[in-house]
């Protein structure tokens, strides 16, 4: 364990050295994928599952953002500052219940009433028994 682990979100991350030969994107740039973020520059969407290819989504936002947690312990929400058309938002919303990242329900009445919408972080949501 190292001082940067303390920053990454998740356990089991696969990390990466990459040694840059010129420019980003440019030539033969050797990816060594390890599982030990010492001497890493990149952690990936990998996730160590013998096995199994799994991923954890990591996307490199080039626009403001911010997640803020939901009144619900452990549910956050994300907030994107890129304005788009209602059509193009849909077809986000739609990616994102069929990567299984939004429930059906949320995508389904979001559609339906042509926004999306979330709690204030300070509103609780009421519990009916």
């Amino acid at each position: 364990m190292s001082a940067g682990d303390s920053l990454l979100p998740f356990a089991g991350q696969l990390f990466c050295r990459v040694d840059l030969d010129g420019e980003y994107g440019e030539g033969d740039n050797e990816r060594v994928i390890t599982s030990s973020v010492d001497g890493a520059t990149l952690v990936t969407s990998y996730v160590d599952a013998p096995g199994e290819q799994l991923h954890r989504p990591i996307v490199d936002l080039d626009l403001p953002a911010a997640l803020v947690p939901s009144s619900t312990p452990g549910h956050f929400h994300l907030y994107i500052d890129k304005p788009m058309s209602w059509a193009k938002y849909a077809a986000l919303l739609e990616a994102f219940e069929a990567a299984g990242l939004i429930e059906t329900g949320y995508l389904f009445a979001s559609l339906e009433r042509g926004h999306t919408a979330v709690r204030l972080p300070w509103i609780k949501k009421e519990i009916t028994p």
